[in-house]
């Protein structure tokens, strides 16, 4: 049987998370591979000072292992995975997806190519974190992520852009008075 994205979507299991809603949590085990619906998920870590650190946004149409080290290898995750909106998720559980790549050659090539986006994209963030100031980020992160202003607390936006929420709102308001 050939690989068809639409046959796969159709063979997900629904599951709705609330807002502010955990997917997975710090030292438990990730068992499943999800597409966002519809919502916003945000990943993120724990810091050693004790603070909330987003290195990942995901919103619709996004395909995410909730922690691929821990999907893959079986240990506990040392991220948490929380809906920042009511969510609504497709997953499919790691012997699901063995099975697929066994009977669909086509899932093997479709899973790859999901997985160098997703290496691509924290390669390019690390780094962006290195050679690019704080304003540069902020201009790189409008570019596709606009949308989320409206949509999420600032303060996410301002953690996974690695700066205070302050930095993020007064280079904000420049770039409203530089509009007027």
């Amino acid at each position: 049987m050939k690989f068809s994205l639409e046959n796969f979507l159709k063979s997900g299991h629904e599951i709705d998370f609330k807002k502010n809603e955990h997917l997975l949590k710090q030292g438990e085990i990730s068992r499943n591979v999800y597409f966002v619906v519809q919502g916003v998920i945000r990943h993120y870590v724990i810091d050693f000072l004790g603070n909330e650190k987003t290195i990942r946004i995901s919103q619709e149409n996004d395909f995410f292992y909730s922690s691929n080290i821990s999907f893959w290898k079986g240990d506990a995750s040392y991220i948490n995975c929380q809906a920042l909106l009511n969510a609504r998720l497709l997953y499919w559980t790691k012997d699901e997806l063995d099975d697929l790549s066994s009977d669909q050659p086509g899932f093997i090539l479709f899973e790859n190519n999901k997985l160098k986006d997703f290496v691509i994209e924290k390669h390019k963030k690390e780094i962006s974190r290195i050679t690019k100031n704080a304003k540069e980020r902020l201009i790189e992160f409008n570019e596709t992520n606009i949308n989320l202003f409206n949509r999420i607390p600032h303060h996410i936006i301002a953690s996974y852009l690695d700066m205070t929420p302050e930095t993020l709102s007064r280079l904000r308001a420049k770039f409203k008075k530089q509009k007027s």
